[in-house]
């Protein structure tokens, strides 16, 4: 029986927010879709990106550029998503991890743990990996007044 590669959240919590969409952002089907906010925008996270703050539900598409979409922002949540480096093993349960986009493919990088965005909670092999985001980088990391 060949493995289920349905991606997006699989379980735990669904609390949501809507947020607005920052410019040029690509949406793809087979792909993760985690955020973060930046200016009061939502930003799909890549290599590089310090804070996480949801995981859109949204289908394959370019939003507009201020267009509102629905974003799970649970920190109880498990979210599953492609694997773009590195191979996923069973000791790196409970481990953190990076994102990356690649070919407008969002997926974790099993190879990096610089801006340890997500909490690694299985896996299989170099397919795709169970991620939550992680609680010390969830939010923006400012305060209101900033």
């Amino acid at each position: 029986m060949g493995e289920e590669l349905k991606y997006g959240h699989r379980h735990g919590g669904k609390v949501a927010v809507p947020v607005a969409m920052a410019a040029s952002q690509v949406i793809s089907a087979q792909s993760g879709k985690f955020v973060y906010m930046n200016a009061g925008a939502a930003t799909l996270n890549v290599d590089g990106s310090t804070t996480i703050f949801g995981h859109l539900e949204a289908h394959a598409h370019t939003p507009a550029t201020s267009a509102v979409l629905n974003c799970i922002v649970d920190l109880t949540a498990v979210f599953r998503i492609p694997v773009n480096s590195g191979t996923y093993v069973v000791g790196m349960q409970g481990d953190l991890c990076d994102i990356s986009i690649s070919s407008d493919i969002q997926g974790a990088q099993l190879d990096a743990s610089v801006e340890d965005t997500l909490i690694v909670v299985g896996g299989s092999a170099a397919v795709y990996v169970d991620v939550m985001m992680n609680p010390s980088k969830w939010g923006t990391g400012l305060g209101v007044d900033a």
